[in-house]
């Protein structure tokens, strides 16, 4: 293989939060709603999950801490 002038810029690293195990049930129909969700929009569901209760706390007046530089929470 020939080295060339063109290169592949890498993607930007995603930052890295602390995650620990949600251990819950949810009704079938959700799961497979969601499912069906994570493959239209090529996402995950540990990050649609994610986003959703951040929002839905939030809206609750729970809001996330602010990240610090390093990425941990304030």
């Amino acid at each position: 293989m020939e080295a060339t002038d063109k290169t592949v810029a890498m993607p930007p690293q995603r930052p890295r939060f602390e995650r620990v195990q949600l251990n819950t049930r949810v009704r079938v129909e959700i799961e497979q709603t969601l499912q069906r969700f994570v493959v239209d929009n090529n996402t995950t569901v540990q990050g649609s999950v994610d986003l959703a209760l951040a929002e839905f706390l939030a809206a609750r007046g729970y809001p996330l801490p602010q990240p610090t530089d390093d990425g941990r929470s304030r």
